[in-house]
């Protein structure tokens, strides 16, 4: 599949600026003495870090009066997969020697690999890895492939990025106390697929730093990538980690201001953005508090299941239930479009066709769509269910809906006269006043910070509500909260006051201490420093 810019998908070209700091980060500068140490670029592309990587031996090769090719040879390594890319790697790799040198050595076929990382037996570990690992989705892998590294990789689980096991087979290649320094997608950082990935360094490794740049723009085009630099240690873990966030478009990596805070030693690595203590006890999760989290119906086949109130005349009305979809919630209002989702579910088993002769005939009519589905062809008996069983009594409870993506600034409430579409969380709770005081709360200041680190931002910055970050945050325990600040909050729900809602959240979360836990903003300049001397 090809880009705009005749690129690959999976190829995202890293700019110069970004390639020094990440050689600086794991040490790899023309200062030191670099006879002894080794280099592996695994994703290596046409060379993005192969110039500076060649420039940067061969002045250490002069301050320090070593061999430069013959530890080129010896000490550093390029791998690439595809061919094209390979080719294009070569003439680089010998022409940047040719200019350094004046001579026509035509080392690279000693240097560079065209190979299949994740499946290469490598015989020699690194003293540093960098690089920029294939941005390749699961659905792209072939299946094959997907097998392979399955059985060989424990991170590469649920339906992880291709870039996932390029972190695990780097870090099992790194000399103890060798550095690894990816950009890659953030996604890892958050997302379950990443979860495994995650307790992989929390348990063995040393997370030296983050810097999270997607809001900036870290390769030589215009791509959507949501791009983080990790920087990995191969020993245990050091008990502190330096993060950071870029919020302008261009980067100064001179003037980087890092902060300090405890390491994860687990999956969960929510806390590490943000500027407060999110494990506080005067916090709770929202199950923790009697509420539960849902996702409305998934029926895999919407233009049969799913019609406007014009199209279905037809169709017996207790076969019908009031949908509503996240286009129904936009411009900060809920304009119900009058859609209507088919149930064919009774009693929590599919019913009997033939006591609903209308039903019947419509789904017939549709059957040629509907026995297409992975669904039907699973149960061909129940070839006209829905992915979702659906649940009647839903429509009538009380419910916070929550779309996917959305821009309004307020959070809505359904008093049980909908039924939710697949891209609708819902929230329900014991009654209405409690989900007015829990809505107010997630409209605060405080919950939107939370949202934007903790869970997965589109381009541009924008949070999305899902299931698994809606679990991970963590708010004011409401048995806290005094009987007339609910009642401030309710009616601050109820008048869309986002000011007052935000000094009463701000209000508990101070008195408890919640904000007591502020790391210390420190500009760092010194890295970890490599043990120059091959071990």
């Amino acid at each position: 599949m090809k880009r705009k810019s005749g690129r690959k998908h999976g190829e995202v070209f890293t700019n110069n600026k970004v390639v020094g700091y990440i050689l600086n980060e794991v040490g790899y500068t023309s200062d030191k003495n670099l006879q002894n140490v080794r280099i592996l670029e695994p994703a290596s592309g046409k060379g993005a870090f192969t110039k500076e990587i060649l420039i940067r031996l061969f002045k250490s090769s002069i301050k320090y009066n070593f061999p430069f090719e013959d530890t080129l040879i010896a000490n550093v390594l390029f791998v690439e997969v595809d061919l094209l890319a390979y080719q294009e790697l070569v003439i680089s790799v010998d022409s940047i020697i040719e200019f350094l040198t004046g001579k026509n050595s035509n080392v690279s076929s000693k240097v560079c690999i065209q190979t299949d990382y994740l499946s290469y037996e490598f015989k020699t570990k690194f003293n540093c890895i960098v690089g920029n690992p294939p941005y390749i989705r699961h659905e792209l892998i072939p299946e094959e492939k997907k097998k392979e590294y399955r059985n060989k990789f424990s991170t590469f689980k649920y339906r992880a990025d291709l870039y996932v096991p390029f972190f695990e087979q780097s870090l099992t290649l790194l000399k103890p106390s060798g550095i690894l320094s990816f950009i890659c997608s953030n996604r890892w950082i958050n997302n379950q697929y990443g979860s495994e990935l995650r307790n992989l360094i929390s348990s063995k490794y040393n997370l030296i730093r983050l810097l999270n740049i997607e809001r900036s723009s870290p390769f030589d085009e215009d791509v959507i990538a949501y791009p983080c630099i990790a920087t990995i240690e191969n020993r245990p873990n050091a008990g502190a980690v330096f993060i950071c966030e870029v919020n302008s478009k261009e980067i100064d990596f001179d003037n980087i201001i890092f902060k300090d805070t405890l390491s994860p030693v687990n999956s969960s690595w929510q806390n590490l953005f943000l500027t407060y203590n999110l494990n506080h006890n005067a916090l709770l999760g929202i199950m923790e508090q009697s509420f539960e989290i849902g996702i409305g119906v998934a029926t895999g086949a919407d233009k049969v299941f799913i019609r406007n109130k014009y199209e279905l005349d037809e169709i017996e009305k207790s076969r019908l239930l009031p949908l509503i979809k996240s286009t129904d919630l936009k411009n900060n209002k809920l304009n119900w479009g009058e859609h209507f989702v088919i149930n064919p579910y009774e009693n929590e088993k599919l019913c009997n066709l033939d006591d609903y002769p209308n039903l019947k005939n419509y789904l017939i009519k549709h059957k040629a769509t509907l026995i297409k589905r992975h669904t039907a062809q699973k149960a061909p008996d129940k070839w006209y269910k829905t992915i979702d069983k659906i649940k009647p009594e839903l429509q009538h409870k009380a419910k916070i809906l929550l779309p996917d993506l959305t821009g309004n600034n307020i959070i809505f409430i359904d008093e049980g006269k909908f039924y939710p579409h697949h891209n609708i969380y819902y929230i329900t709770g014991t009654d209405i006043a409690s989900l007015k005081i829990l809505a107010s709360i997630l409209m605060s200041e405080f919950v939107k910070e939370q949202m934007s680190q903790i869970g997965i931002r589109m381009n541009g910055g924008l949070p999305r509500f899902q299931s698994q970050v809606l679990k991970k945050l963590k708010v004011p325990n409401i048995k806290f909260i005094s009987s007339a600040d609910k009642n401030e909050l309710i009616n601050s729900y109820d008048n869309q006051d986002l000011n007052t809602i935000n000094k009463l959240v701000e209000k508990y979360c101070t008195q408890q201490g919640v904000y007591e836990m502020e790391a210390e903003l420190t500009k760092t300049i010194a890295i970890p420093q490599l043990n120059l001397i091959a071990s």
